[in-house]
């Protein structure tokens, strides 16, 4: 009887472990979406909104043809204050509230969807401690395209997004 009853537990744990991959597989935590460029698109700014219960963390970024791209900073902020588009990753050109972090110094937390922060926003409810991320990509050339690497769980993502201005 003793047998039947880890064979059970046993049974359990593993679908319980293995339906919670396979969600987490078909249904990636990271939302990703261009901002903005400056004006001759060699500085993209794409941001990421992790959704899911635990910190992401963005491992790898690459632009075109996957090409490794001049500098890569992550652009942290608060709702409030936004973003801030520059040609470079000089820290004297941005308002105090905005830091660019090297991205691998940087967990993206886990917060509520794009949605529920814009609500935040238009109700008025938003405040400096709701931190928002993008990762802030220069470049030689015209970037055409940023495909951003990132870890959940210990699963590693791709997403990539295509620069349309």
């Amino acid at each position: 009887m003793k047998k039947r009853w880890i064979a059970v537990v046993l049974l359990v744990v593993v679908a319980v472990v293995g339906g919670t991959y396979f969600w987490i597989r078909e249904n990636p935590p990271m939302e990703v979406g261009v901002i903005g460029q400056n004006v001759d698109g060699t500085s993209v700014l794409v941001e990421v909104t992790n959704h899911g219960f635990s910190d992401a963390k963005v491992v790898g970024v690459t632009v075109n043809n996957d090409e490794a791209p001049e500098k890569v900073k992550m652009q942290v902020s608060n709702l409030i204050q936004g973003y801030f588009i520059t040609d470079d990753d000089d820290q004297d050109e941005l308002p105090k509230e905005i830091s660019f972090k090297n991205i691998e110094d940087v967990s993206v937390k886990a917060v509520p969807s794009k949605e529920e922060q814009y609500k935040k926003l238009e109700d008025g409810t938003a405040t400096k401690d709701d931190t928002i991320h993008a990762v802030n990509v220069f470049h030689d050339e015209e970037v055409n395209r940023v495909m951003i690497e990132y870890r959940y769980f210990g699963m590693t993502f791709h997403e990539t997004v295509e620069v349309p201005f």
